[in-house]
């Protein structure tokens, strides 16, 4: 049981706590060839695109189709984790 005298600490240790829960976020990462290769496609690191049997698609239009976000210098596509 908490003393009378360390109750405000803790409730007010877990009034600031809470909130933090909530901005944790998880991401997930994929390389562009990871996702080309995912999609059936080979890919060029050297253009940044993919190429199918039937088109080409960049490695951008493909992680945007996909409503990730394109980090063209690491070429890696993120997504918000459960979405």
């Amino acid at each position: 049981m908490i003393s009378r005298r360390f109750a405000p600490a803790v409730v007010l240790a877990l009034v600031l706590a809470v909130p933090l829960v909530g901005c944790a976020s998880s991401k997930v990462r994929l390389t562009a060839k990871q996702m080309c290769e995912g999609h059936g496609g080979t890919y060029s690191a050297q253009t940044q695109s993919c190429s199918y049997a039937a088109a080409q698609r960049t490695a951008k239009q493909n992680c945007e189709a996909q409503g990730g976000v394109y980090w063209p210098a690491e070429q890696y596509c993120e997504f918000e984790a459960g979405r």
